[in-house]
């Protein structure tokens, strides 16, 4: 309790609102000048779920499994503003109800903080913080989501605001939500406002820092004091998405992004994908000669990955319609793993990948999704296509790589669609398989593992009132290539059967449709109560996210119902 305490004095503190002294060593404002503001806004979560097949925790769609639970998560942002200056302190907390594993949480509670996680850890829900036990004496877990300063340059001939920090991407790079860039990042982002109709909009992203670099090569274990395998590239990304206005109704913005990584890089930019690892094929890999090389940086291990496009949003009366197309090119270096460190699918020998050696692939894919809607009185239709490329599973990918890769979605693609199971829903820690495993998750990945996507829905809102309103609809999905239904699920997608074998020619392209449906009620001001539920009949394609040592490959139906309280302020 002291801690905490301590922790929200300090904020305030550093935001200059705990006493009348602290306004006393701040310059006096000039006459007429506004004077500081602090507020602190937000809202908290209270949910209950209920879900068969999900998948979450075994990620296997054919052993049934269930979950009952209920969960709460709080999100306070802490401004400071004084005139057109601004401070904020984005914090977040996740716990579910009831203790879930041998501890609240991975953070040890010894005395000197957190040196080691606890023996064996602690589990807890996926993307929960921990848990709430009796007594609900949780320690240590606070998310930092945002902590950047916004201001007006000086000396720019036109308006100009830059935000430095840990920051919300917004609209930096898409008026959609995750099509490309989406959650947070650290960095900089400056908005030029050159006349009303047109803003040019310029962001840096750090993805990962060196710090000291490379200079002690590997004679020994660490660099200037840094352990070699925990040395990382200099990744980064710039992303220019300025936003145009040219008539009334319609706004238009192209975007040109560039990332480049060395090594291994972030996972939210880069997934394993048909069962090549996105991390032990972008480093050094030992063999049984040179155990101790596993894991640490390797020379040469480029990305550099070009994304240009266009996001457009049109409205005129009743009818709206929002297409973006995004296309990637670029090239990437990576090196298979040797045979003898475990790293290295032994299904590739058949397709003639060479252990050990260096494959140079380049990018080309591309990235459709177009959505339109038409008000009739209280009642809102809706329709949405999207397509991404894909690439056979007999594809080893290291000739050319057609799957899209977004820098970040936050795992949001299609969150503000409806689904309750293949996007994020009213539990957006409850999805199909949304954890991974045998896949990476369609709303991080955008794709369906390295196979593309395709994805038709159409859904209707009726408003009874203003504050009382219930949708529903219907998804159906595919992939653009066919999938391998007895292909080897594992931690990196499923690696593929290449030669030999009638299970190669067993293939799928339809995954499943998908049902959907909700009722928001705000019955007060601050506070709306969602209801929603969905159901999943699944594919054949599906068959390929099972584990065949629990069973036949058949997967089963999903669904989910989730009922929660947020109260905002």
């Amino acid at each position: 309790m002291r801690r905490t305490l301590v922790l929200a004095l300090t904020a305030l503190a550093l935001l200059g609102v705990v006493t009348p002294d602290v306004y006393a060593q701040m310059p006096a404002a000039a006459p007429g000048a506004p004077a500081p503001t602090f507020k602190i806004t937000g809202f908290i979560d209270e949910l209950m779920t209920y879900s068969r097949n999900v998948s979450v925790v075994d990620a296997d769609l054919h052993r049934i499994d269930t979950m009952w639970y209920g969960r709460t998560r709080g999100r306070f942002d802490i401004i400071g503003e004084y005139g057109k200056a601004k401070a904020v302190l984005g914090l977040e907390l996740d716990f579910v109800y009831g203790q879930t594993g041998s501890g609240n949480s991975n953070i040890s509670t010894t005395q000197g903080g957190a040196v080691t996680a606890p023996t064996g850890g602690v589990f807890a829900n996926f993307g929960t913080d921990g848990s709430l036990s009796l007594n609900t004496d949780v320690r240590g877990i606070i998310e930092i989501k945002w902590l950047y300063t916004e201001f007006e340059v000086p000396l720019i001939p036109v308006p100009t605001v830059a935000r430095l920090g840990a920051q919300p991407f917004g609209s930096a790079a898409n008026y959609k939500l995750a099509t490309y860039a989406n959650g947070d990042f650290a960095g900089v982002n400056l908005v030029s406002t050159i006349t009303p109709n047109v803003k040019a909009v310029a962001s840096y992203v750090s993805v990962e820092e060196n710090l000291v670099g490379r200079q002690c090569g590997f004679a020994t274990s660490t660099c200037f004091g840094v352990p070699r395998f925990q040395l990382r590239g200099d990744d980064w990304a710039v992303i220019l998405a300025p936003e145009i206005t040219p008539v009334k109704g319609l706004d238009i913005k192209p975007m040109y992004s560039y990332f480049t990584a060395s090594g291994t890089t972030s996972g939210n930019a880069r997934q394993g994908r048909g069962g090549i690892s996105a991390t032990t094929w972008f480093q050094n890999s030992a063999g049984l000669a040179a155990p101790n090389d596993d894991g640490s940086w390797r020379k040469g291990i480029n990305e550099d990955r070009h994304t240009v496009g266009v996001d457009a949003r049109y409205r005129m009366g009743p009818f709206s319609l929002d297409p973006t197309v995004l296309y990637q090119f670029g090239s990437v270096s990576l090196v298979a793993p040797t045979l003898g460190s475990g790293n290295f699918p032994v299904q590739f020998l058949d397709a003639g990948v060479v252990p050990g050696r260096k494959y140079n692939p380049s990018i080309d894919a591309w990235l459709a999704d177009v959505r339109a809607g038409y008000q009739l009185g209280p009642l809102l239709l809706e329709a949405m296509g999207m397509y991404s490329t894909g690439q056979s599973a007999r594809n080893t990918t290291l000739g050319k790589i057609h799957y899209f890769q977004p820098l970040d979605t936050d795992t949001s693609y299609l969150a503000d669609w409806g689904g309750q199971l293949t996007a994020l829903g009213v539990d957006y820690l409850n999805a199909l398989i949304e954890s991974g495993g045998p896949i990476a998750y369609p709303g991080t990945a955008i794709g369906w593992d390295k196979y593309g996507r395709y994805q038709f829905g159409a859904r209707a809102t009726y408003a009874l009132t203003p504050a009382f309103s219930l949708y529903g609809g219907v998804n159906y999905h595919r992939t653009d290539k066919s999938i391998q239904k007895n292909a080897t699920p594992g931690a990196n997608g499923l690696i593929p059967v290449f030669i030999g074998s009638q299970a190669s020619k067993d293939t799928s392209s339809y995954l499943g449709t998908e049902l959907f449906g909700g009722i928001t009620w705000r019955f007060a001001p601050g506070i709306a109560w969602d209801n929603a539920g969905g159901y999943m009949f699944m594919g054949s394609g599906m068959d390929a996210l099972t584990n065949p040592a629990t069973g036949p490959r058949d997967a089963r139906d999903s669904y989910i119902v989730t009922t929660r309280i947020r109260v905002s302020f």
